[in-house]
């Protein structure tokens, strides 16, 4: 072991190190891989954010619905109607309204873990490099220190604001619910682009670099590529998802 390796008796520390001495926080990882605890402060700190988070998020379905129908009731069959009226009327209520959203906190974070690390493995081992499942898992979870911050400020910005429209990603620059396909295009793609996403950019480029020894520039290209194939799977999920 290097004397450079800090070998981190603390995972809290080490997960709060890579905030603000990132580059020492994932030497920790080489010298010692660890990924749990990293990965459950995330989803404590996601989930913690979601009580207060609710009533705004309810209120910006009912919202929605409310605007659909002001310009398309004349349009659409009373059937459809009074589906979305119910709908909006049942809003943050029952099973889907109440329990699946502290399920799917978790879930997400996990399948994201899954999938982030299986492509950031594969990634640099077509380098030639050799980084492996288990310190792929390690550097990721350290990495959603910023996804954790994120939601930090995020609920910030709704309390303060009193709407969840709000953030710093680039598709607040367009209409919330743009009508042509093109503009829901760039905006679900517009949507990915944030501090916390380049954050996190950083922080797997900085992982990658120190647990494998590649430069910081194929380092980077290695995330990048990775992002971007990220960022147009959840553009394309975000277009069909709202697409009308």
């Amino acid at each position: 072991m290097s004397d450079e390796e800090q070998v981190y008796q603390s995972p809290l520390g080490q997960y709060l190190d890579a905030v603000v001495s990132p580059t020492e926080a994932f030497q920790g990882l080489k010298a010692r891989p660890r990924w749990l605890v990293f990965f459950l402060i995330t989803i404590a700190v996601s989930l913690a954010t979601l009580p207060l988070l609710m009533p705004y998020s309810v209120a910006a379905q009912q919202d929605a619905i409310n605007e659909i129908l002001r310009e398309n009731r004349d349009v659409m069959p009373a059937e459809r109607v009074a589906q979305l009226e119910e709908f909006r009327d049942q809003a943050g209520t029952g099973f889907m309204g109440e329990v699946l959203p502290y399920l799917a906190v978790p879930v997400s974070l996990f399948l994201y873990l899954l999938v982030a690390s299986a492509g950031l493995n594969v990634g640099v081992g077509l380098t030639g490099e050799k980084l492996g499942f288990r310190n792929a898992v390690s550097i990721v979870s350290l990495a959603s220190v910023a996804r954790a911050a994120g939601a930090v400020v995020m609920l910030v910005l709704v309390l303060v604001k009193g709407d969840v429209y709000v953030g710093a990603n680039l598709g607040r620059r367009f209409n919330r619910m743009p009508a042509e396909w093109d503009t829901k295009v760039l905006k679900g793609f517009a949507s990915q682009i944030d501090v916390f996403s380049a954050w996190s950019v950083y922080l797997l480029t900085l992982g990658v670099r120190e647990v494998t020894g590649l430069s910081t520039k194929r380092s980077f290209r290695v995330v990048i590529i990775l992002w971007l194939l990220w960022a147009l799977v959840m553009t394309a999920l975000s277009y069909f998802r709202f697409a009308h």
